[in-house]
Parts: C-alpha cells; sequence; structure tokens
C-alpha cells in the first residue's frame, strides 16, 4: 500500500514503520484542573461526586459526542453545541453547558466568541483548538479562552481535514497534537495525524496508510460501507514517545497503529483487539498512567444483498459508498490498561441507547440537531476522586453526558433479576424499513432502521408475583424477521461461571457465550461466538423453573441443569479480552413458539 508523507513548512522526510503492542512505562501525568475542580466544590458537592459508582447521567449535550466539551484552568467544566432550532431558523443560538461542581449539575449559557470548546496550555496560557473551511484546516490559539471573539487563525493546510478531535497538549514535550482524515483522489479516508513543536507556528501532517476494504464473505450477501474506512483516527500517548493510535474502518476490528517518536513516524495499521465496524474510538490517558478506551465493542448485523433488498436502495450503497443501515450503535463500551496498552482489563458495557427497543426509532427525536439516534462517538476527562466524565452519542434523545467510578470496572460479577425492567438488556427486533443515507432518501431515518419490543416482561407462568422475560416466536410480516432474543452484558473474564434461571415451555433455547454485543434478532450469531448450544426439551426438564449453569475457560464451556452436566464443547474461536455477552434466542423451527421463560441472570 503507498504509504504517503506530507509535511508542511518544516521540510523532512519520515517512514511510516515502527513496532506492534509492547509494554510502556507507566507514567503519572499532570492534570491540574483537578486539584481546581476540588478546590470550588463545597463539601456535600465533593460527597454528591464521590457518591457516584457506576455510570450515571448527569445531562444532555448541546451536539453530538466528540469535541463539544473542555475544561477551564479553574476547574469550569463546559459542553458546547447549540438550542433553539426550528423549522425557519435551523441554525439555532449557539450555547454552551457549564458545571462548577465537578459534572454534577450544569447551567445553560448563550455563547458569543469563536472558539467553542478549546484546550488549555498552562505553559504558554493559551487556549487552542482547529477549524475547517473551503479554505482549508485552521489551528486557532486565544488567551482570552473559548469566548475569544476573535483568535488568532493559523494556516494548517490548504486540505480539509474532516472529524478532527480537539487538540492534546503531550505530557512530555512541547508537542501539541490531534488527529483526523482527508479525502484523497480515490475518495478514500486517508486516516492524518497533525502536530506542532513551536505552540502552532509550523505544522507537520502525517498521513497513515488507508486500512484495506472488507471482503463479501458469508454470512454477508452485500458490501459494507468502505469509502470510509480510514476514517476519525484518534491518537493517545501511552508513555513518553510512546504513542497508540486506533482507526475507524469497516471490518469487524479497529485498526492500530504505533509510534515511538512521539508521534512523528507510526507503524502499518494492523487489526488490534478492539471489536468495532464503522464507529468511533476515544482513548483518555489517566493521572496514574493508566489507559481508558471508549469504543462500541458490538457487531452489525450481515450485510443484505443490496441488489434484491427492499424496499430497495439507491446505487450509493450498493458500491459501498454509504450504509444502508447502521444497527450496532446501540451499545457504548469502556476498558482499562495498566501496562500502557498491551492488556486490557475492565471490559464493560458503559452505556445502552435509550431509544434502542423504541418503535418509532426512525423518526424519534427529528432531524434538526441529528440525522443519527446512537451512542457512538466520545469524549471524556478525568475527574477528581477517581471519576470520569464522558460524552457519547448522537441526537438530543440519545446523547448523554455520564460520571463513573473506575473502581466499577474492577467488578467481576453482574446479576439480573428485572427488578429494573429491561434496562440492562437489549431484546428489539427491527421492522421493516426504508435503507439508505440521506442522499438516498431525504428524510428522516438515516441509515436506520425501526425497532419494536421482542422478549417481553410478563407475569410468572408458575403464578409467582414477579415478572419474567418470555422470549418466544411469533410470525410478523412486518418484522426483518421474528427471531427475538436477548443480550446481556457481564464483566469480561476468560474464566467464569453464568446462571440462568429458565422454564422451558416449548422447543428450542439457542445460547451463546460471546466477546461482543451482538443484535438480538441476528440469525448467524452461533457462528460467529465463541461458543454456542442448542438446547430442547430432550436435554432439559419443562414447564417449571431451574437453573442452568455454564461453566467456561479459554478452552471449554460445561453446560449444566441443576448441577446435572447436560453437555460441553470447546469454544470455537479465542476471545482476547474476554468473554462478556451472554446471547439467548428462541429458535424453534415451529411457525410459532411460547418459547421459553427466563427470571435471572448472573455472571460469578
Amino acid at each position: 500500500m503507498k504509504r504517503i508523507l506530507l509535511i508542511l513548512c518544516l521540510a523532512a522526510s519520515a517512514a511510516i514503520s515502527g513496532p506492534g503492542v509492547t509494554k510502556a512505562e507507566i507514567q503519572p501525568r499532570q492534570r491540574p484542573w483537578l486539584e481546581a475542580m476540588e478546590n470550588r466544590m463545597s463539601e456535600e458537592e465533593k460527597d454528591m461526586l464521590k457518591a457516584i459508582h457506576a455510570p450515571t447521567v448527569v445531562a444532555t449535550p448541546l451536539e453530538d459526542a466528540r469535541r463539544s466539551v473542555c475544561i477551564l484552568p479553574d476547574g469550569e467544566i463546559r459542553c458546547y453545541g447549540t438550542v433553539g432550532r426550528t423549522e425557519k431558523d435551523k441554525l439555532g443560538k449557539a450555547a454552551y453547558l457549564s458545571s462548577i461542581d465537578g459534572g454534577l449539575t450544569w447551567k445553560l449559557h448563550y455563547s458569543h466568541g469563536q472558539m467553542r470548546a478549546a484546550t488549555y496550555i498552562p505553559e504558554k496560557g493559551i487556549y487552542v483548538t482547529t477549524t475547517t473551511d473551503s479554505e482549508g484546516t485552521w489551528f486557532l490559539i486565544s488567551r482570552i479562552g473559548p469566548e475569544d471573539p476573535d483568535p488568532t487563525r493559523v494556516k494548517v493546510s490548504p486540505f480539509r481535514y474532516s472529524d478532527c478531535f480537539l487538540p492534546t497538549k503531550s505530557d512530555f514535550s512541547d508537542r501539541i497534537f490531534f488527529t483526523g482524515q482527508r479525502r484523497n483522489e480515490r475518495n478514500e479516508s486517508v486516516p492524518t495525524f497533525i502536530y506542532t513543536d513551536d505552540y502552532g507556528k509550523t505544522f507537520h501532517i502525517v498521513e497513515l496508510p488507508h486500512p484495506p476494504k472488507p471482503e463479501i464473505v458469508f454470512p454477508h450477501q452485500g458490501i459494507r460501507w468502505s469509502n470510509d474506512c480510514g476514517t476519525e483516527p484518534v491518537a493517545c500517548e501511552l508513555s513518553d514517545k510512546k504513542m497508540m493510535m486506533l482507526i475507524r474502518n469497516a471490518t469487524d476490528a479497529f485498526y492500530q497503529a504505533f509510534s515511538e517518536d512521539g508521534g512523528t513516524t507510526w507503524s502499518e495499521p494492523e487489526p488490534s483487539v478492539f471489536q468495532g465496524c464503522i464507529t468511533t474510538p476515544f482513548q483518555l490517558p489517566l493521572s496514574d498512567g493508566r489507559i481508558l478506551t471508549f469504543w462500541n465493542n458490538t457487531r452489525p448485523l450481515p450485510e443484505l444483498d443490496h441488489e434484491k433488498q427492499m424496499p430497495p436502495v439507491a446505487e450509493t450503497v450498493k458500491n459501498g459508498t454509504w450504509e444502508d443501515v447502521f444497527t450496532n450503535r446501540d451499545a457504548a463500551h469502556t476498558a482499562i490498561s495498566a501496562d500502557g496498552g498491551l492488556t486490557w482489563t475492565g471490559v464493560r458495557e458503559l452505556y445502552l441507547n435509550g431509544i434502542r427497543n423504541n418503535a418509532d426509532f426512525r423518526y424519534v427525536g427529528g432531524v434538526l440537531y441529528s440525522l443519527d439516534k446512537s451512542v457512538h462517538q466520545f469524549q471524556a476527562f478525568e475527574l477528581p476522586f477517581n471519576k470520569v466524565l464522558v460524552a457519547l452519542g448522537q441526537n438530543t434523545v440519545s446523547r448523554r453526558l455520564l460520571i463513573f467510578d473506575l473502581d466499577w470496572l474492577k467488578e467481576n460479577s453482574r446479576k439480573e433479576d428485572f427488578m429494573d425492567g429491561l434496562g440492562g438488556l437489549s431484546t428489539f427486533v427491527y421492522v421493516k424499513s426504508i435503507s439508505g443515507s440521506a442522499e438516498a432518501y431525504a428524510g428522516n431515518g438515516h441509515c436506520a432502521w425501526n425497532r419494536t419490543n421482542g422478549a417481553l416482561l410478563v407475569p410468572d407462568p408458575e403464578g409467582g408475583y414477579s415478572d419474567v422475560l418470555q422470549v418466544s416466536k411469533h410470525p410478523d410480516e412486518r418484522l426483518f424477521n421474528d427471531l427475538q432474543g436477548l443480550t446481556w452484558n457481564f464483566p469480561a473474564s476468560h474464566t467464569g461461571q453464568v446462571e440462568i434461571g429458565f422454564f422451558l415451555a416449548e422447543d428450542v433455547m439457542r445460547i451463546c457465550l460471546t466477546d461482543c454485543w451482538f443484535n438480538p434478532c441476528d440469525p448467524y450469531v452461533d457462528l460467529q461466538a465463541q461458543f454456542s448450544v442448542d438446547l430442547s426439551s430432550s436435554q432439559l426438564p419443562v414447564k417449571s423453573w431451574h437453573t442452568l449453569r455454564l461453566d467456561y475457560d479459554p478452552e471449554w464451556v460445561v453446560v449444566s441443569c441443576d448441577g446435572r452436566q447436560v453437555t460441553r464443547a470447546h469454544t470455537k474461536k479465542d476471545s482476547p479480552l474476554g468473554l462478556s455477552y451472554l446471547h439467548i434466542q428462541c429458535r424453534s423451527d415451529a411457525p410459532a413458539s411460547k418459547g421459553f421463560y427466563i427470571r435471572s441472570l448472573e455472571k460469578r
């Protein structure tokens, strides 16, 4: 693959070369806003922030997550965007949310400056950010701050590098860097690392090779959106000089590249351990040297035959220029590394899209603030008392600001008894809907299908006083398919035990253990899972409550019912980050089936 390197303002040359994943020295970082933020909080506010453990929603951002949040040197947090959009005034008013209590509460303000969210550089007492227009890419510098009405503009490049993250000041040098991409002559998105070593006087631009496009292999029958196969890279310092880049693409794994010289040169991009397709990751170095990764550890439904797809799709979908539907943007995840990216632990579901089961999914939230409705795209900052603030998602109905405690990632067990309803599961099925991007369909529903409830909470079939989940089969020609199922996340591990309290009403219960989120109605999970088994009335007792247990390790899964072994099987493939999902479907061959009931799920 051709390698391209552009150096603007300084004449130099560099090869795209370097190492793979190697252990990096853990080095603490300075985060001066932590002390400033804590100093301005009352004792009650400190206690309230300390009390947060699991991910807790604190606000709705004013625009899609990526680069709208910033922290000022006095500890104020701002989240920029717009308010007041209408059909007559689609631009609305520039505004920002402000928090002066560590993210607990937020106040709305109108914005009158040109910077919007910006990175503060304490060494020079300046704020910096980037912007693009028809003349190229610009670096903005201000001593006033985000509300500066006239910041200094420095030309970075005549090329328009889009989807840039906020600039980051190196923890180990004077280097300031940011990432983005541009379209090349083949209309491909080229992942790009841009840096300055003199605080914005001159810039160096390093363009990495474009990741390979995926091939059409079973169970896929058509091509994915492939022209944007190198978009939205994010770069993170693992230690002094050593950096890691994650690159969005159309395969089932994010691509990664490494640098040993602070980003001047990069290794050839290669698949990483982070699964995900056509979504945007983010990485956050913590003050103690650990690294957080945020991403969508999700697998979309296999591509349809776009030539035969009904309703029909545009030519741009058939040739891979655009996508027909996003079916992998409803679950957000995070993991942490304490050895510079060599290994990752705490792999957990951070947040589920609040409208994932919504029957009006295509239209809820409208189009004024975003065509997409998802929990993909991230930005994160460290807070005092071991907390992290995360902005994620698209459209006002889905995007959120949330806070969680890093110790939440240390948990190794989880239990679900439905006392909080279906808030912790994915259970939806898809309704046949128009497919395609806004180019193909000039209305709402950008790359989206409507959904409706599949598995439902119903009364206990034995007359108990608690609701249980029924997973059944009910043919309906309005649906994409009639496969009902559930997808449930638990803390990732290579060895563990999962228990299921079940009541088998009719055949057949298909159980899979996987290392990523699959759609509840995906018909091919068993082919892609680390373990799958079909259990019927010939193997399990029927019409009464029993306990099914799955004991797993890297090689074997043993299935037992009420302490009696039912079957055992080898795992079908490795899980580098450990198993973290239970996926159960009703797979009866009958036209309709009562299926089975679930009253509890537990991972130990």
